[in-house]
C-alpha cells in the first residue's frame, strides 16, 4: 500500500491530470490573492476557500498516486498458460491478458495492463483506474473542486456587483480583472463538469448491488441501501473521517484480500483436480499398456489430453 502507483504509460493521463492541479492553484491565487486580500484581508473566507483547495489537491493526489486494487501478480501462484484449443477451466476466470486468475469483481483496465477490483472506471483527469482503494479520493476531489467552484463563482460575482456600485472601491488593473474572468469561466465549467461527475459517480454506487455479492442476480436477493452502498464504498460508517482523505480502512483492505484469496484458492482446488485427473490418466494409459504388453498384443497409440498442465 505504501508504493506509489503511478501510470507512465498514458500521455493524455499525465496532461489531463497535472493539468486540473494547475487550474485548481491558478484558482487558489485569484481568488486569495487578487480577489479576498483587497477586498476583505485576512477573513474567514480565505480559511475555508484554502482549506477546501488543499483538499481537493490531496485528494486528487492520492486518487492518482494510490494503487486502485490491481490484482497482484505473483510469479510463483500464477497460472500456467493454456494451450490453444484447451476447454476453458470451469469455476476459474482467467484474464487473457494478464494471464492471471481474474475475481469476481475484478476488470482489465487496458491503460494500467491490470486487473483491477470493483473497477468503475478509468478516469484521465486523476491518470489512474477509479477503483476499490481510490474512489473514496476521487469522489472527495470531486466533492471539494465543486466547493471551490461554487464558492469563488459566488464571491466573483459578488465582487462585481460590489464594484458596480462602487467604482471607487475598485482599483483593479486590466491584467487582474483578466484573470478574474477566466477564473469565472473556469468556475463556470469545470464546476458543472465536476458536479455532474460526482452525481455519476452516486448514481453508479447506488445502482452497482453488493459489490461483495457473487449472487445479486438470483430472484429475491436484496438490494443494499444507499448508506450501504456508500459505506461499503468509504469502508466504514458515517463519519468525519468520510471528508478526509485518509488511508483505506481494514475493512477495504480486507475485502480485497478476501476476493483475491478467493479468486487463488478456487485456481489452486481447480488446479489441483486437474493434476490428479491428469495423473490418474496417465496411470491407467500405463496400467493397460503393461496388460496388453502381457497379453502379447501391440501397444495403442497413447492419446494426448486436452487438460494437459505444465
Amino acid at each position: 500500500m505504501a508504493k506509489i502507483w503511478w501510470i507512465r504509460s498514458d500521455p493524455c493521463g499525465i496532461f489531463s491530470a497535472s493539468l486540473t492541479v494547475v487550474l485548481v492553484l491558478y484558482a487558489q491565487f485569484v481568488v486569495v490573492r487578487v480577489l479576498l486580500l483587497p477586498w476583505y484581508g485576512v477573513c474567514p473566507h480565505i480559511i475555508f476557500y484554502t482549506l477546501c483547495s488543499i483538499l481537493s489537491i490531496v485528494s486528487h493526489c492520492r486518487a492518482q498516486f494510490m494503487d486502485p486494487g490491481a490484482v497482484p501478480k505473483n510469479p510463483a501462484s500464477m497460472p500456467p498458460k493454456q494451450e490453444p484449443g484447451t476447454p476453458p477451466i470451469k469455476g476459474v476466470r482467467l484474464c487473457k491478458r494478464c494471464n492471471t486468475v481474474k475475481p469476481y469483481n475484478a476488470h482489465h483496465c487496458s491503460t494500467c495492463g491490470r486487473c483491477v477490483i470493483r473497477m468503475d472506471h478509468h478516469c484521465p483527469w486523476v491518470n489512474n483506474c477509479v477503483a476499490i482503494f481510490n474512489q473514496k479520493y476521487f469522489i472527495l476531489f470531486l466533492f471539494y473542486t465543486a466547493l471551490c467552484c461554487i464558492y469563488s463563482g459566488v464571491l466573483l460575482v459578488a465582487r462585481f456587483i460590489s464594484c458596480t456600485h462602487n467604482l471607487r472601491q475598485c482599483s483593479v488593473s486590466g491584467g487582474q480583472a483578466a484573470m478574474c474572468v477566466i477564473n469565472f469561466v473556469e468556475a463556470l465549467v469545470f464546476g458543472l463538469f465536476v458536479i455532474i461527475m460526482m452525481f455519476d459517480q452516486f448514481s453508479a454506487i447506488f445502482d452497482s448491488g453488493d459489490p461483495n455479492s457473487h449472487y445479486t442476480h438470483i430472484k429475491g436477493t436484496k438490494k443494499r441501501s444507499k448508506y450501504d452502498s456508500m459505506k461499503a464504498v468509504f469502508g466504514e460508517p458515517f463519519s468525519y473521517r468520510w471528508f478526509l482523505p485518509l488511508n483505506p480502512t481494514p475493512k477495504l483492505q480486507a475485502d480485497f484480500i478476501e476476493e483475491c484469496r478467493e479468486a487463488a484458492t478456487s485456481w489452486e482446488d481447480t488446479y489441483k483436480q486437474l493434476q490428479q485427473a491428469a495423473a490418474e490418466q496417465a496411470a491407467a494409459q500405463v496400467k493397460a499398456q503393461t496388460q496388453q504388453a502381457a497379453d502379447g498384443e501391440p501397444p495403442q497409440e497413447q492419446t494426448t489430453n486436452p487438460h494437459k498442465l505444465e
